[in-house]
């Protein structure tokens, strides 16, 4: 006879361990969820906060280059805090002269930038808005302009007045001429009127926008949104003759006593990030003053 021993039987999860189980794996996918629901919100707020910082970064070398380029006494027109006309050089140079009954005075210009040149004096943006040249005895610039013209000159008066042009320069002449004061190897240059401002934007509405608008000789009128979305706070301030290094809000009523400008490029989100109810603002603040300024 076969001895059969006792097999034991293996039993399975009871009903108390199986909701235990699963209260367990319920406390954990809770919490994970609610990380990775942090982490996404965390996330989401810090693009905002980027995008925001990325608004200010990108306008910042386009209209720094532009107003340390603005001549101190008569280089602006306009100004309030969230609009600024201005003359912005873009060629710069010396009078060789003005032949006997010429219409048209000569000027060697340094060299520049061909696609900065093109630009300035295309038909498009109506051409050279006007000159400016630099009386010896007062330091001061005069301003021509309405009409004035510009176009290619005659090297040859240059150097019949033993005035060395310089290699990758070029001669150009200019009407109205520069009157008898201005001698030979006055300084001159030849700008464009430029205005700035901040208005409401096309590309992200609701918002503000940073725009340039090239003025034309004949009133007509270039513009562009160069970025968006700012905050409201954006906008400049003034420093001014003996303001100290405190800028103030308004623009002095001669306007040839600013000195420098406190540019405020907040840059904002375009959107709001969850549990946010406005959206990121990255504050930004630089100064720019002008040159060749001794107060």
């Amino acid at each position: 006879m076969r001895y059969c021993g006792h097999r034991r039987v293996r039993r399975g999860f009871t009903i108390i361990e199986l909701l235990v189980g699963i209260v367990l794996f319920g406390i954990v996918g809770a919490l994970f969820t609610k990380l990775l629901t942090t982490q996404g919100r965390f996330f989401d707020r810090q693009g905002m906060a980027n995008a925001a910082r990325n608004v200010s970064r990108a306008s910042l070398n386009r209209v720094v280059s532009d107003f340390r380029m603005i001549e101190a006494t008569g280089g602006v027109v306009a100004a309030s805090p969230t609009s600024l006309t201005v003359r912005i050089p873009f060629a710069i140079g010396v009078m060789c002269g003005t032949a006997a009954g010429a219409t048209v005075t000569q000027i060697t210009l340094l060299p520049v930038d061909s696609t900065t040149y093109a630009n300035a004096t295309s038909a498009a943006t109506g051409g050279v808005y006007g000159y400016a040249w630099r009386d010896f005895t007062t330091g001061a610039y005069f301003y021509v302009e309405n009409p004035a013209t510009e176009a290619d000159g005659d090297p040859a008066i240059c150097l019949a007045k033993n005035v060395t042009t310089v290699s990758k320069g070029k001669v150009v002449q200019v009407s109205p001429v520069l009157p008898g004061g201005a001698g030979l190897g006055t300084p001159v240059f030849l700008y464009q009127k430029v205005r700035y401002e901040f208005k409401a934007s096309t590309a992200v509405p609701g918002k503000l926008g940073l725009y340039r608008t090239v003025i034309a000789p004949n009133g007509g009128e270039s513009s562009e949104e160069l970025v968006a979305p700012f905050a409201n706070t954006a906008g400049w301030k003034f420093f001014v003759v003996n303001g100290g290094s405190v800028a103030q809000a308004a623009a002095p009523a001669t306007l040839s006593d600013i000195r420098g400008l406190e540019l405020h490029l907040d840059g904002s989100s375009e959107g709001i990030a969850v549990t946010r109810t406005t959206a990121e603002i990255a504050p930004f603040t630089t100064a720019v003053f002008f040159k060749n300024r001794t107060n």
